[in-house]
């Protein structure tokens, strides 16, 4: 988008009256009434097809089936993570205990480490949404992509490659391995200590559904290599690359803003503001928990993903 047009959507943006930040909370809070047995039912529903399509993988004998089942693993690796991050907001279920349990175990076939996922998505990235911390897909100008050491570029190029072609590719690299996995040393002691007994929790995890693919000549007729690939790889690559589209989509948009430090946000910098709604179909949103109603859930972290429909609709009332 050139310059004008951009200054004229900001300027456009900020004329709109929006309503009180106090009555946008109050409105979003009827919706954050958690359902322990929906949220418990739900994550049993998505570990059961999850479970069976891992079966599928390695019992059903035609090599598309196993396939088939592979892709339906990957989905529901992505369901499960939007369930564990209910979790870790404390929305899935109504018993603070409870969420703490089954954020835990939520993230395990995602491979991701509970404790330094709440870190980085509570901590750094929902006060300042769209700002100074790196997060999914961080957009250049011209100018600082012009200053980046060609290795640089080349990957970026590839990681906002057309038809999202290289969106698991940056979300391994950019972002799973360097702050979803094991702590690093730039993050806080508290978070450090809690994140390297989460990072046991996944090793385990690991190791037993590694073990259990590569055992599959064992108890079936797949062999090892094709239960991995399709039992670990494959799902866990889809995965990445669900995840990365979400992130993606949910604060990209030309009509939305960045904001580099400290800047002044005003309206325009809300979090209702830059955060986006995809409107899918219903199915479509029903299957995936209704992630891409985004907006909402930042208005207010605590509402539930099986609430979140409803009350995006009430925001896009709110909002006009």
């Amino acid at each position: 988008m050139d310059q004008t047009a951009a200054d004229g959507r900001i300027e456009a943006a900020r004329a709109v009256a929006y309503p009180t930040r106090k009555k946008l909370h109050t409105e979003m809070l009827k919706f954050a009434t958690p359902v322990t047995w929906r949220g418990v039912g739900l994550l049993a529903l998505d570990f059961a097809l999850y479970f069976g399509a891992l079966a599928g993988v390695v019992f059903l004998p035609p090599l598309w089936a196993k396939i088939a089942c592979s892709l339906v693993a990957g989905v529901k690796i992505a369901n499960l993570a939007t369930l564990g991050h209910d979790a870790a907001h404390g929305s899935l279920v109504r018993e603070i205990w409870l969420n703490k349990i089954l954020a835990i175990v939520a993230w395990l076939p995602a491979m991701f480490n509970a404790r330094l996922w709440v870190y980085d998505h509570h901590i750094l990235h929902h006060p300042k949404v769209n700002g100074p911390h790196r997060d999914s897909f961080t957009p250049f100008s011209k100018a600082e992509f012009d200053r980046l050491p060609l290795q640089r570029q080349l990957r970026e190029r590839l990681y906002r490659a057309p038809l999202g072609l290289g969106f698991g590719f940056y979300y391994v690299f950019e972002r799973w391995l360097p702050v979803k996995v094991f702590p690093r040393s730039f993050m806080p002691a508290g978070v450090r200590r809690e994140a390297w007994i989460n990072f046991g929790y996944l090793v385990l995890w690991v190791g037993v559904l590694t073990t259990a693919m590569a055992a599959a000549p064992l108890y079936s007729h797949t062999s090892a290599a094709t239960a991995v690939v399709l039992g670990v790889l494959v799902p866990h690559f889809l995965w990445m690359n669900l995840m990365a589209f979400t992130s993606f989509v949910q604060h990209t948009h030309p009509d939305v803003a960045w904001f580099d430090g400290e800047t002044e946000r005003g309206d325009l910098g809300q979090p209702e503001v830059v955060s986006t709604q995809v409107d899918f179909p219903r199915w479509f949103k029903t299957i995936m928990h209704n992630v891409h109603d985004h907006a909402a859930h930042h208005v207010q972290p605590r509402i539930p993903s099986y609430r979140l429909a409803h009350a995006q609709a009430r925001l896009n009332e709110l909002l006009g």
